[in-house]
């Protein structure tokens, strides 16, 4: 620990964090995050996870999802491709799959609040709700909390379950890399939320977390903004919805989601379908044949009765 991490390959880090595996495809790393993912693994972040047998067919425009099957004669994996016109090897990275080491992360934190290391986090609900120490934040000392996929409702109700049990604590924080979080909740024993990246000083390549800044958030000095849900990239190649990052390569795949997007921020949740296929020239007939390959398209597209939506 004590290594430097960037601003970028962090921001990664939070978006595996907030799945629901914090896990990332080998095709994902490799064709957007090359030098974040390097990072990640070089710090030891990410380590590697199952092979996938889902892979894309780069020879086809859309780059559907295939499932790849054994060789034995070339002692490595293929797929059927239509648009090739025959088998495919796939290439080494696209059955990789990297899982965010979630005792790395907490280790950071706790180091960059001065807890003792290594450190052992105490685990207070499976895989959502930590609790990391009792650091000295400013003059007083604070619990500390580390707690993902607050956003959703679920997970918000098991925190305030979990520190209801907890009486006598020190007031203090709950760090979460959810972006989308129930502000001006509150939490039994007083404890403030925090998202991770509101922790980190602007305009620095590498980062790392401004205590004094937290200390003026647990002392009412200081008021966080509030973000919308919603983050995407110029080409809607990636959106990120309440901290989860979903990726799209095909051009008409893109284009569905720039429209849900456009529709959304107009106000307009729900649009028809044959009209989103329509104004991007699909010969789709249903959403479901444009996506039915991506593996995760579901958790962010929601359809039915004619309409189609974002999931936020």
């Amino acid at each position: 620990m004590g290594q430097k991490i960037s601003r970028m390959t962090m921001e990664l880090l939070a978006e595996l964090c907030e799945g629901a595996t914090p896990r990332t495809g080998g095709e994902k790393m490799s064709d957007h995050f090359p030098r974040e993912g390097a990072e990640a693994i070089r710090l030891g972040a990410l380590r590697p996870g199952p092979l996938q047998t889902m892979v894309p067919d780069r020879s086809n425009h859309e780059c559907h999802y295939v499932e790849a099957e054994w060789d034995a004669a070339s002692r490595g994996f293929r797929y059927f491709s239509a648009d090739a016109r025959g088998w495919v090897p796939v290439p080494k990275e696209d059955m990789l799959t990297w899982d965010l080491d979630l005792e790395w992360l907490m280790g950071w934190i706790g180091e960059q609040f001065g807890l003792s290391m290594p450190l052992s986090p105490k685990l207070l609900i499976q895989d959502r709700l930590w609790h990391l120490g009792n650091p000295w934040i400013g003059k007083r000392r604070c619990a500390l909390f580390f707690t993902r996929r607050l956003g959703f409702a679920s997970g918000y109700d098991q925190v305030v379950d979990a520190l209801q049990e907890r009486s006598g604590e020190p007031a203090g924080v709950l760090l979460t890399t959810s972006l989308w979080t129930i502000r001006n909740a509150r939490f039994p024993g007083n404890h403030r939320v925090m998202r991770l990246h509101d922790c980190f000083p602007p305009g620095e390549e590498h980062v790392r977390i401004d205590l004094d800044a937290i200390a003026r958030v647990l002392s009412g000095t200081a008021v966080q903004e509030r973000e919308l849900p919603l983050r995407y990239s110029n080409d809607y190649s990636s959106i990120t919805v309440s901290g989860r990052n979903f990726l799209f390569r095909g051009d008409k795949q893109k284009q569905v989601i720039g429209a849900l997007i456009n529709a959304w921020q107009r106000g307009e949740p729900r649009v028809r379908t044959q009209e989103v296929l329509e104004a991007i020239d699909s010969n789709a007939t249903q959403i479901t044949k444009l996506f039915h390959r991506h593996p995760d398209w579901k958790e962010l597209i929601g359809y039915g009765d004619g309409y189609c939506w974002l999931l936020i």
